[in-house]
């Protein structure tokens, strides 16, 4: 068999896996759980010191929920420790990835071809669920480096390239006017970047009348706010496909067309979610998700702190068996805090503050408890400070303090990122 007859032949396994029995789907993991682990404690100078996993391992059983966390710094302190000693040489060639050090100090990952393909195929999976026409041009606003691959068509390989999508790139710091400009007459086509720049281009668009068919919009990297998806609805009649992924930790979960709720990739990664008593969270509780790449070879990661939060999923009703996430509440970078109440993302509407404002150059701030800090690039006048100021108030209650404060730039991450809030005074970093 060729490379695409395997990729086809693993998309189609996929496709029968997330509808087989929840037993299956169990087994179909702690088969994959248990080589990783023997391959991490035998090979990897981290994991050393562990004992061997007992046969039959499993993301339930005793001895793997004793298994320490590891974390961001675990990973940016000891880096070499978690490269292994060797593997099969049927994971292929080793690609180094690195996060876009955003919410905390920027981490090397090491990535296998083989877990390059597993990533890929939980995209393609995404495609067929959704029933997307692999024919349409296809714009990817990312942060672009110049070392980066780039495909120019998108959609399954093993199809006939005259049958697929072009893929069309452009970096993510091109002002809103023109990337709008870029997809111009080229009928309905499809897009995919961050949350922050759907923003721009909703915001843009429905400032300047501009009429564009996007049906759909992949939103990846951000935590996507529900006035995004309707500013989107509205702006360009889009629906949005949210994908939960991280470069630690892959594509690890993806909408259902049906319900809404995000499916987890179950046979890709073990993710778990951790309240912050150390339980499991069931169906309606929020915790941190804590994800193991099944196919991490090339750098081992058991139990990582991801410092994403999410609310646990009941079961869909689609017929999927994959377990789910309901909502994701956020990053822990970016929630505020209250005494005696969890922390969450405060309930601002991104899309009302840049239209007040007139660009996404600001951030809210938490500085301690009670004090927050409204910061803005540009001037503002008198009424949009004013609108701006009830808007806080309306959200955040008159029992918190806010200052206004104009700042030279506020610029992009360096992985393109536009981040809304901040707490800057009350958690320390993941």
């Amino acid at each position: 068999m060729s490379g695409l007859d395997i990729a086809e032949a693993y998309l189609n396994s996929l496709l029968t896996s997330e509808r087989a029995s929840g037993e299956e789907l169990d087994a179909y993991q702690s088969r994959l759980l248990q080589r990783l682990a023997k391959h991490a404690f035998e090979e990897t100078p981290f994991y050393a010191a562990r004992r061997v996993a007992p046969e039959g391992l499993s993301a339930n059983s005793d001895f793997w929920l004793a298994q320490p966390y590891i974390s961001r710094r675990d990973i940016t302190e000891n880096f070499d420790a978690f490269r292994p000693r060797s593997f099969s040489k049927l994971h292929g060639v080793i690609t180094p990835l690195t996060t876009g050090g955003s919410t905390g100090p920027a981490a090397r990952r090491d990535i296998t071809s083989l877990e390059a393909v597993g990533r890929l195929l939980a995209s393609y999976r995404m495609y067929h669920s959704w029933g997307l026409d692999q024919s349409r041009p296809l714009f990817v606003f990312r942060k672009l480096r110049q070392d980066q691959p780039r495909q120019e068509i998108w959609g399954f390989p093993w199809r006939d390239p005259a049958e697929r999508g072009e893929r069309l790139w452009i970096d993510i710091a091109t002002p809103a006017r023109e990337q709008l400009e870029q997809m111009a007459g080229r009928g309905p086509v499809y897009v995919n970047t961050l949350p922050s720049n759907i923003l721009r281009l909703s915001c843009e668009a429905l400032r300047t009348g501009t009429k564009l068919s996007i049906p759909f919009i992949v939103s990846v990297g951000e935590y996507l706010a529900p006035e995004v998806r309707e500013a989107a609805a509205s702006a360009f009649g889009s629906t949005i496909i949210d994908a939960f992924s991280s470069a630690e930790g892959g594509v690890m979960a993806v909408q259902c067309p049906g319900s809404g709720i995000y499916h987890i990739q179950s046979e890709q990664l073990v993710l778990e979610i951790v309240k912050t008593d150390g339980a499991r969270a069931k169906p309606g509780e929020t915790g941190e998700v804590v994800v193991t790449p099944l196919y991490g070879y090339a750098t081992p990661l058991l139990r990582y702190r991801s410092g994403d939060f999410v609310v646990a999923g009941p079961a869909c009703g689609c017929g999927r068996v994959l377990p789910a996430i309901a909502s994701i509440a956020g990053r822990r970078e970016h929630m505020f805090t209250r005494p005696g109440e969890a922390p969450e993302l405060p309930k601002i509407d991104r899309f009302r503050l840049m239209q007040t404002i007139g660009h996404d150059e600001w951030l809210l701030a938490q500085l301690s408890e009670d004090d927050m800090e409204f910061r803005y690039a540009g001037s503002l006048t008198a009424s949009q400070e004013q609108a701006i100021g009830e808007h806080l108030h309306a959200v955040l209650g008159g029992r918190l303090r806010s200052r206004f404060t104009n700042v030279e730039a506020l610029p992009l991450t360096s992985g393109g990122k536009r981040h809304f809030t901040l707490n800057a005074g009350v958690l320390p970093p993941a």
